[in-house]
């Protein structure tokens, strides 16, 4: 069985396993689970796939740089739901226990906090991530509050309020990487169905992002990671959503690096 192990989603240290584990526990290719991982993220809400699934890479055993998936138990269970052989049930009661086990740990270790090293450190991290929840929960509150007050005299007023809670929220969330407005290459759900995954790629795609950006009149963002702490070029979705529609109307489009046809 292979192991469940302490992983980072979204910058969180939860029990969680790869899709690479995935594959071998189920018998399945890995190809074709990044693929049911792939269908389930397009249908989940954003806020489900950022608390639940990490795209992250590995190296092969050629040496070469593959994609793969982290996956928390709740993420783990919604990409194997559809797997519902006697021998995929087992694996799965299995597979929940020793999460339950694992979670059960950590909470009498050190309760509500992640499991890292340094306990100060923990704590900082926990206290850190409590208060952006916090915030970005107060901020919706009071937009909904405002809202209800349109239609009296101070609609105006209550209108701007609401917009900058919103704009808040987003702007918290595209610092984040996975934001509604603006998303950085390797955060395109898409990409992996219609290219080959390799660093030359990722590349090519940001710079024909980058043209497209400027010929459409897009600002082009930096997103802060931690993979990437001087920042990441991140693109608008109207800018990706064109560069899918060329890729559908041109085969010819990046074609050294394409698998196939844009569906």
């Amino acid at each position: 069985m292979n192991e469940i192990t302490i992983q980072k989603i979204n910058e969180k240290e939860i029990p969680a396993v790869t899709s690479l584990q995935v594959a071998d526990a189920f018998g399945k290719q890995h190809a074709h689970v990044m693929r049911d991982i792939r269908n389930v993220t397009e249908k989940c809400s954003e806020f489900f796939n950022a608390s639940n699934f990490g795209l992250v890479e590995y190296t092969d055993a050629k040496g070469e740089k593959r994609p793969m998936y982290i996956l928390s138990k709740d993420g783990l269970m919604m990409v194997t739901m559809g797997y519902t052989t006697l021998e995929a049930m087992a694996i799965k009661e299995t597979y929940i226990a020793r999460f339950n086990e694992m979670e059960e740990e950590l909470r009498n270790r050190v309760p509500g906090l992640p499991n890292f090293d340094n306990p100060a450190l923990a704590a900082r991290a926990w206290a850190e991530q409590y208060e952006r929840r916090q915030l970005a929960e107060a901020q919706r509150d009071e937009a909904i509050r405002t809202k209800a007050q349109i239609g009296s005299k101070r609609e105006a007023t209550a209108m701007a309020t609401a917009s900058a809670a919103v704009r808040k929220i987003n702007s918290l969330e595209d610092e984040l990487g996975r934001g509604k407005r603006f998303k950085f290459v390797k955060a395109i759900p898409w990409l992996p169905d219609v290219f080959e995954p390799s660093r030359g790629m990722y590349s090519v795609v940001g710079k024909t992002l980058k043209r497209l950006s400027v010929d459409l009149g897009y600002p082009i963002e930096k997103i802060v990671t931690p993979e990437y702490p001087d920042g990441i070029n991140a693109y608008h979705v109207n800018v990706i959503a064109a560069f899918r529609e060329k890729l559908k109307r041109d085969p010819a489009v990046l074609g050294k690096y394409r698998l196939k046809w844009v569906n």
